[in-house]
């Protein structure tokens, strides 16, 4: 059944009074808001007008506090957008290389998000998302606009739409970056009119946008649970749909598990980067740049190797080396990496919960948990904090 468009007329054209005045000299004038530029009844009335509304009054939900370089950040995205929909035939290197250098980063971090680490091709993205846009457009009114008999299939082709950016940031805002420019061009003056929406694009990939897909279904009753109990009271969706609709479903937590493993294995190699430039950091940014010092004296030993056959070390470059062993010991003591137990001479005293702390490797067995035994340290262990890494050698000392 064919619906009457709505008029998409602004209150500007309807209102004079809303007719912005000349602007003086050295006077500022804001735009008009959505709710101001657009009749409420022409708002409701269609499709990506209440989409707008639902966004202008939850996008603070979905943006960070606003900052430049989030700004900054958003157009090299929407550049790389730009690549992709423009070169989808070529590879992911090939685009890249066709921003600037300082660009590329952030586009890069864009692109693995979007194609399951590179595991798609821009063409397999391309397309996918233009499926998505496509869904969404031609199924808005459908979801968006409520009404008593609700066509339950294309709510689940919207569904469907709308689930291939369900918790992924980076996909939402792909789409959300296209979609202004892909719908009609009637509508394209209420994208512009929204701040909210505006703010969205303009605040870049965030964390808070995995739940914008979420809390838009919810919103529009779109979700699958909504969507099951809608016909399960009109008796309109069969078997057969119900299946499809589930593995639907499956099919995209399956997705959503893969691509979370992916950022888990990513997070854990960033953070091993980051502890090794701690330690690099650490052992050649002091007085005496240990890593520098052990280069060289790799480099003289070497020398020696190669003319005599066998290192040959003088008292001061002995000196030179205990100085440099001392001084890396002393930065993984302040780094936490520390041997015990101290002093390693002398004895002390153990009980038997200690001992998962030491290798026992010499003495009669603890008979219970209160018993307490001498013991001296044969080689000293290492921790890491309270970790231990490496259990310290102790024997039992018999008194006799």
């Amino acid at each position: 059944m064919d619906k009457q468009k709505p008029n998409l007329l602004s209150k500007r054209a309807n209102n004079a009074a809303l007719t912005r005045p000349p602007q003086l000299k050295g006077e500022k004038h804001s735009n008009l808001s959505l709710r101001e530029a657009f009749e409420r009844a022409t708002l409701e009335s269609n499709p990506w007008g209440q989409f707008l509304l639902f966004v202008e009054d939850s996008y603070k939900r979905f943006t960070p506090r606003p900052r430049e370089d989030d700004q900054k950040r958003s157009g090299v995205v929407r550049s790389a957008i730009q690549l992709l929909n423009e070169y989808p035939t070529e590879s992911w290197d090939n685009l890249l290389s066709k921003l600037p250098e300082r660009e590329r980063l952030d586009a890069d971090e864009l692109y693995k998000h979007i194609s399951n680490a590179k595991k798609l091709t821009p063409q397999e993205v391309y397309q996918s998302s233009q499926s998505a846009l496509k869904g969404l457009i031609e199924n808005a009114e459908y979801g968006f606009l409520d009404s008593e008999n609700r066509d339950i299939g294309r709510i689940i082709q919207l569904c469907d739409a709308i689930n291939y950016f369900q918790g992924n940031q980076s996909k939402t805002y792909l789409i959300l970056a296209q979609l202004e420019k892909t719908v009609s061009e009637e509508f394209k003056p209420m994208f512009a009119a929204s701040s909210g929406f505006q703010e969205l694009i303009s605040a870049g990939i965030t964390s808070k946008l995995q739940n914008f897909a979420m809390t838009l279904m919810k919103h529009f009753r779109v979700t699958h649970t909504a969507i099951k109990g809608e016909a399960a009271s009109n008796l309109a969706l069969g078997i057969g749909e119900i299946e499809r609709n589930l593995k639907t479903h499956i099919n995209i937590l399956e997705q959503q598990k893969s691509e979370l493993e992916w950022q888990l294995q990513e997070s854990r190699s960033k953070a091993n980067e980051e502890a090794l430039v701690k330690i690099a950091e650490s052992l050649q940014n002091g007085r005496q740049p240990a890593l520098e010092q052990m280069q060289q004296m790799i480099h003289i030993l070497e020398s020696q190797m190669d003319d005599t056959g066998e290192p040959e070390i003088s008292s001061e470059q002995a000196l030179s080396v205990f100085i440099m062993l001392r001084n890396m010991m002393k930065i993984f003591e302040d780094m936490g990496i520390q041997p015990y137990p101290k002093p390693a001479k002398g004895l002390f005293k153990i009980s038997k919960a200690d001992v998962s702390d030491y290798s026992y490797i010499e003495g009669d067995p603890f008979t219970d948990e209160d018993e307490i035994k001498e013991v001296e340290c044969l080689r000293q262990g290492w921790k890491v904090g309270d970790t231990v890494i490496t259990p310290a050698q102790v024997r039992e000392v018999r008194r006799s």
